[in-house]
């Protein structure tokens, strides 16, 4: 998420002590909001309402400036709120970064002094016992490059600070749980956009998984991944996401995926071995031209509050039925006075308590998920979303249009004879293969492969891979008989084509693209 201003900057995270895949422990609810940190009272009062919402812990940011490595500006006001907030029963997280991203880019910043810095700060603070490390590295606000020679270049950058934040962590204390990235739940993933050059979540993953991997690092980089699941309008409803690869609350599943797709063999856990997620960045603005306290112009389409109070009474209730998600910090807990800032929290400028802090304090005190409810997931090894290829046979080509829910490749190949599924894999693969075509596929959307035909029995084999894991791919062949020559397929294509594919099983109507058949992985 974007800068709230020097006092009002935070990104967050949440936990508990890190959890084995058997068990996971019900979701904590807190809020990012560094306001008690430049309270007068230094929060005192301020932490105290939020625990008498139920809240269970407050996210304080802390940057790393890499031009003045052992520095700790906040330190007098972190002494203050750490101990105001511990007094009113709450966890204290550190939400920790690199910051500002032109010394990042400019060279400035180093890993290793990052790590001796984030030691330093848990040894002052042993207090705290989470530490979020990054804070949306997929966003030019608060990483840069993006991308180097028009390739993703930001997560590469990126990685060796979070495994060097990691490192440094569990060196003090190995009970320290570590939440990596703190991934933005959007990007455009255009290196020549003409602003915000961006990383969409599912890609970055992917890139940091590749850089992970080339590594040979055997460790670990985190004990769980912090996301920040946004809406795309404060004016939409808790089930509505985004398009691939960007992903919102409804797409925790994408989300995890992609982890798995980026980690799955590798040191580094998955959900299935144990990472959680941690939802710490999320927040619907509201309306607040009717509200003595605050100024200037609104930048932002933005709801009303009752829909704000549905909206994250339905939060919290689904983060409790979904085992993988740690925790669920709304941003933030009171709203900021000026309109250019961010007004979603449960409490006005003012003070006054909105809908949605009863809507929240009444979903933390059902704390159960309803039987039958429970979110379950396990990986995806095919294409995601893929669309039954269709074919359409001409006396001299074949046409295939292909589609899927994800960017993928595709490759086509004309196959002497019958072949098997497991042959026509083999071939698919083999440069020796004649008459093949090969194409890319953007997430949503379709293209076309062409091969020239030829007379006798073939099989008709596509292969499709996923571009951000290119061994999660789908396969599925079709033999093709009939039209020996040009004169016999122009008059008699369409009895040949039904015949031909009625053997497994398709009986397309005439005049109609048929399909190619059944997903077969």
């Amino acid at each position: 998420m974007g800068s709230r201003g020097v006092a009002r900057v935070v990104t967050a995270v949440v936990v508990g002590a890190f959890v084995c895949a058997a068990y996971a422990s019900a979701a904590e609810i807190g809020a990012n909001d560094d306001t008690g940190k430049f309270a007068p009272d230094a929060g005192a009062s301020f932490y105290r309402e939020m625990a008498a919402a139920g809240m269970r812990e407050a996210v304080v940011t802390v940057r790393w400036q890499p031009s003045d490595p052992v520095g700790l500006r906040d330190r007098a006001l972190l002494d203050l709120t750490v101990a105001a907030a511990r007094s009113a029963g709450l966890a204290v997280v550190f939400a920790t970064y690199p910051y500002p991203p032109r010394e990042v880019a400019g060279g400035l910043a180093r890993p290793e002094a990052f790590g001796a810095w984030l030691a330093e700060l848990a040894r002052q603070y042993p207090d705290v016992r989470e530490f979020v490390v990054g804070n949306e590295p997929n966003q030019p606000a608060f990483w840069r490059p993006q991308f180097s020679a028009g390739a993703q270049a930001s997560a590469a950058s990126f990685g060796p600070f979070l495994a060097a934040g990691y490192d440094a962590l569990k060196a003090v204390d190995p009970t320290l749980a570590v939440v990596g990235v703190g991934l933005s739940p959007r990007g455009n993933d255009r290196p020549s956009a003409r602003s915000n050059v961006s990383t969409s979540p599912v890609r970055f993953l992917a890139a940091l998984g590749a850089w992970y991997r080339e590594s040979g690092r055997t460790r670990p980089l985190m004990d769980g991944l912090s996301f920040h699941p946004y809406p795309n309008r404060a004016t939409d409803s808790l089930d509505r996401g985004y398009a691939w690869p960007n992903a919102g609350f409804v797409n925790l599943d994408r989300v995890k995926q992609a982890i798995w797709d980026a980690f799955d063999g590798t040191p580094q856990p998955t959900t299935l071995g144990g990472l959680r997620l941690y939802l710490d960045e999320v927040g619907w603005q509201v309306d607040t031209t009717s509200r003595d306290g605050y100024a200037g112009e609104e930048n932002v389409p933005v709801t009303d509050e009752e829909t704000q109070s549905v909206v994250y009474g339905a939060l919290v209730r689904a983060a409790e039925c979904d085992p993988d998600v740690a925790a669920v910090n709304l941003f933030g807990f009171r709203d900021d006075a000026l309109r250019t800032g961010f007004q979603a929290g449960l409490v006005r400028v003012d003070g006054t308590p909105r809908p949605s802090l009863t809507a929240v304090q009444d979903a933390i005190a059902q704390r159960a998920c309803p039987a039958g409810n429970e979110a379950r997931w396990q990986p995806m090894r095919a294409v995601l979303g893929a669309g039954t290829p269709t074919v359409r046979l001409g006396r001299r080509s074949i046409v295939i249009g292909v589609s899927a829910a994800e960017s993928v490749s595709a490759r086509a190949c004309l196959l002497r004879g019958t072949q098997t599924l497991s042959s026509a894999r083999r071939a698919l693969t083999s440069a020796g293969t004649a008459v093949c075509a090969t194409g890319r596929v953007e997430a949503n959307r379709s293209a076309i492969l062409r091969l020239a035909r030829s007379p006798g029995r073939q099989t008709l084999a596509l292969r499709v891979s996923a571009d951000v894991n290119p061994g999660r791919a789908t396969t599925v062949i079709r033999v093709v008989s009939g039209c020996l020559t040009s004169n016999t397929c122009s008059v008699t294509m369409g009895t040949d084509v039904r015949k031909s594919f009625s053997r497994a099983g398709s009986r397309p109507r005439r005049g109609r693209a048929l399909p190619l058949g059944a997903l077969r992985r």
